[in-house]
């Protein structure tokens, strides 16, 4: 019975030692029977710490409690843990995978948030843009003004700051009208090797001197894909970016390519600290940043321009750093007529 059950099955003894692993039980923590059984329940924790049993039951049922480890084999997933007395004081934890609801759930608050943005952003993009829009046009004509009247240039100069600033408040509207409504594809070919290369060779240019971007491909890989190449170029860009400011003194980041049945794979590393854990859960959310400058709405709008291209983007756990997969369907290529 036990092993025809869905759910994991541990049994842990008085002495605090798992005595009973079921099928689904060594499945969910990523490791065989044979590795878990005679451990102590302490003992059962995964790469990054995480206890991936329930703590010690206190005479009575305990009700469910749901939490988000990193298993053995080093996937995340999403438990919950439903613990009983047995006699003889041993002890029952009943393991339910969540993971694939509770990702579902997180895309319905995804796109729930993604209304409610929508219906802002018209009205921000209007409030905003109209006194910008007047506020640049006066500085413009100031700073001709001043200019042709041979004025102090430090005072031109403040004119040409004020329309920086213009510039980068309607580069934030134009992101919050990207992210909740996005325009449709301009759809073409789009070599990828060509863009990721003109892309790492862009982002070297504003990346501190010590910091290092490299970009490899695989020997003869088909790299093109139908997309659109402005959105693609915002995507990586974006990626890349982060990466740069992610990484210390003498960092690296790396963008690789590949081909992978009919998919072309996409990945940017940096050697930086890594994603906090807290930040892992509200991954591609809007305006979840731990930037003091950041809106937040970057990897939002990559996640949207992937999943329009039939893509998808993830965050890859790694031991160092922090890596980010994006993953495209490969053009078809054209039979020769």
């Amino acid at each position: 019975i036990l092993d025809a059950l869905p759910d994991g099955v541990v049994v842990i003894n008085a002495a605090d030692q798992v005595i009973c692993v079921n099928p689904a039980a060594e499945r969910i923590l990523g490791r065989s029977a044979e590795e878990i059984l005679g451990r102590s329940r302490r003992a059962v924790v995964g790469p990054t710490g995480d206890p991936l049993l329930a703590g010690v039951l206190e005479g009575r049922t305990r009700g469910r409690v749901e939490r988000e480890v990193t298993t053995l084999d080093g996937s995340v997933r999403h438990i919950a843990y439903t613990s009983a007395p047995l006699p003889a004081g041993c002890e029952l934890q009943v393991l339910t995978d969540r993971t694939v609801a509770s990702r579902l759930r997180q895309q319905v608050n995804r796109l729930d948030t993604l209304a409610a943005l929508g219906e802002m952003a018209a009205g921000v993009a209007h409030e905003i843009r109209n006194p910008l829009n007047g506020i640049d046009g006066f500085a413009a004509l100031l700073g001709r003004e001043l200019v042709s009247e041979g004025r102090n240039e430090d005072v031109s100069r403040y004119a040409a700051r004020i329309r920086r600033g213009v510039s980068e408040i309607n580069a934030i509207v134009s992101n919050l009208l990207g992210f909740a409504a996005p325009q449709g594809l301009q759809n073409g070919r789009v070599d990828l090797h060509h863009l990721l290369s003109s892309v790492c060779a862009e982002a070297q240019e504003f990346a501190p001197k010590d910091v290092s971007i490299h970009f490899h491909s695989e020997a003869g890989v088909a790299s093109e894909v139908e997309g659109d190449t402005v959105k693609l170029r915002v995507v990586f860009l974006n990626l890349i970016r982060n990466a740069v400011e992610a990484v210390h003194e003498d960092g690296t980041v790396q963008v690789d390519l590949e081909a992978d049945h009919g998919k072309l794979i996409i990945r940017v590393r940096d050697d930086g600290p890594g994603l906090a854990p807290a930040m892992r859960l509200k991954l591609f959310r809007p305006f979840s940043t731990t930037k003091a400058q950041g809106t937040g709405l970057g990897l939002a709008i990559a996640h949207k321009v992937c999943a329009l291209h039939g893509g998808t983007i993830e965050h890859e756990e790694s031991e160092h750093g922090c890596t980010f997969r994006v993953e495209l369907p490969a053009a078809i290529e054209e039979a020769n007529e």
